[in-house]
């Protein structure tokens, strides 16, 4: 029984990202503009979202959530209170 040596050439996958954007005056943005707005991992804003720090956003579909501009802008002035008291 012979053995194919080669390797197979796979072809390239077209991986379409996400670049975050900055804040809108209002809307909706995705998980990519709050980390760069926040300046935290996303590891981060997971764990702030199941403790309750962070707002958990709407899902548009199974796999994309978004998260209301107001609850960001919300949640900044928030944590500058907190670092100013």
């Amino acid at each position: 029984m012979a053995v194919n040596t080669e390797k197979t050439q796979q072809k390239p996958r077209n991986k379409i990202t996400y670049t975050p954007a900055p804040l809108p005056e209002e809307g909706f943005v995705r998980l990519p503009s709050v980390l760069a707005v926040l300046g935290i991992s996303k590891t981060t804003f997971l764990d702030g979202v199941k403790s309750g720090k962070y707002p958990e956003g709407k899902l548009l579909s199974p796999r994309c959530r978004v998260y209301p501009v107001s609850e960001i802008r919300a949640l900044l002035a928030s944590l500058e209170a907190e670092v100013s008291a």
